[in-house]
């Protein structure tokens, strides 16, 4: 079976269980028909009969912090020696090694040897059996094995998956989804804090084509393998940019199509029970994100406005698109509404006051309500 560890929720106190069991179960859904079925054991989680497809989707799961292919035997010490014997010497099939160590711990059972014993007892059936050197600060290999309640896993491999939390354990927000390369990746690390996102994407049309919302399609079908699992929403809205472009100053427009996107998405937020607007916005990147560009956008949420790449420059986000999968679907070309009637003397320090006048020339409320009433729920 695969053996999985979790870290984060170990730290939970009494919320614990909550979270294991939200990791259970989206093991469950990852995993479908690749495996038997998912059991929780005391601070772990058993993945039994996985198959070929298993430990990838293992490893795609938030929660997860490793996944050892484990054998599983009695607690016995002449059963957990024959078995350490055995997964060694297939990992020496698989590889060979010329060094190794034993690292046994046991929890929550009365079997009876020590830690320790097991490392010796083990360690010596494995040094003669197969021929090896025991060492213990720098081993080629290391035989694992873990003795929980009544049972022993024994294993040679041991796989990092991406830790965090469930999704779901946070609650839904809404993400604006773009495109481009940066919200995807400010998507999925919200994910990984547990968080449920509903992507909304916005579009130019009638005025640019259908590229933008067909990459978003295929990004969240990548988003999916980590836990995506909401309906997403496809909005129109380049008639109101065209509005705003007739209406306003050219150096305000983008400013004022990023406040329409806010609201649209806190009224979507209104209808989903989502409890905070995700943005892929990384502080001086472009125009539209100096500080005082972000306060004068930002001002209109009345949700918590959740910004996980701040801080990031552009090169540690192209590394975590290209680490999650997303990078090659998002550098493809495509038409995109922020472009569209893009001004040539974009604001740098824009005000809330500035923006709030330009939008008196027209009917912000209307523009949300059509904004609504031309979108279209996606499923995945």
């Amino acid at each position: 079976m695969l053996l999985i560890h979790y870290h984060e929720i170990g730290l939970k106190g009494r919320n614990r269980s909550t979270f294991e069991r939200a990791l259970k179960r989206n093991l469950a859904g990852a995993l479908g028909e690749a495996a038997g079925g998912v059991r929780l054991v005391p601070g772990r989680v058993e993945v039994r009969s996985p198959g070929p497809e298993a430990l990838d989707r293992v490893l795609r799961v938030f929660g997860v912090a490793n996944a050892a292919p484990a054998w599983v035997v009695p607690a016995d010490l002449d059963m957990i020696v024959a078995a350490g014997v055995e997964v060694a010497r297939r990992a020496d099939a698989d590889s060979t090694f010329a060094t190794f160590a034993v690292r046994a711990r046991k929890a929550r059972t009365d079997f009876g040897p020590s830690s320790q014993r097991v490392n010796e007892v083990l360690g010596e059936a494995i040094r003669i059996g197969l021929d090896k050197r025991v060492d213990l600060s720098k081993p080629q290999t290391t035989v694992r094995v873990e003795i929980v309640e009544n049972r022993a896993y024994v294993s040679a491999q041991k796989f990092d998956g991406p830790g965090g939390l469930p999704v779901g354990t946070a609650g839904p927000v809404v993400s604006l989804l773009s495109a481009g390369i940066d919200s995807p990746v400010a998507t999925w690390r919200l994910m990984r804090r547990g968080a449920d996102p509903i992507a909304v994407h916005f579009h130019g049309q009638p005025f640019t084509d259908r590229s933008s919302e067909q990459k978003v399609a295929r990004i969240v079908a990548r988003l999916q393998a980590f836990g995506y699992r909401r309906p997403w929403w496809s909005i129109p809205m380049g008639e109101q940019q065209r509005e705003i472009t007739l209406a306003a100053s050219s150096s305000l427009r983008v400013l004022l199509y990023r406040r329409l996107m806010l609201r649209v998405a806190e009224a979507v937020a209104e209808r989903e029970g989502a409890l905070a607007v995700v943005t892929g916005e990384s502080l001086g990147q472009v125009a539209s994100q100096t500080l005082e560009n972000l306060g004068a956008v930002g001002v209109v949420a009345t949700r918590p406005l959740l910004r996980p790449l701040v801080g990031t420059d552009k090169a540690e986000i192209i590394a975590e698109a290209e680490r999650i999968g997303t990078f090659e679907i998002s550098a493809e070309a495509h038409q995109d509404c922020c472009t569209l009637f893009e001004p040539r003397d974009p604001a740098t320090r824009a005000s809330a006051a500035e923006l709030d006048t330009a939008e008196d020339a027209y009917d912000v409320g209307g523009m949300v309500k059509a904004c609504l009433e031309a979108a279209q729920v996606r499923s995945l």
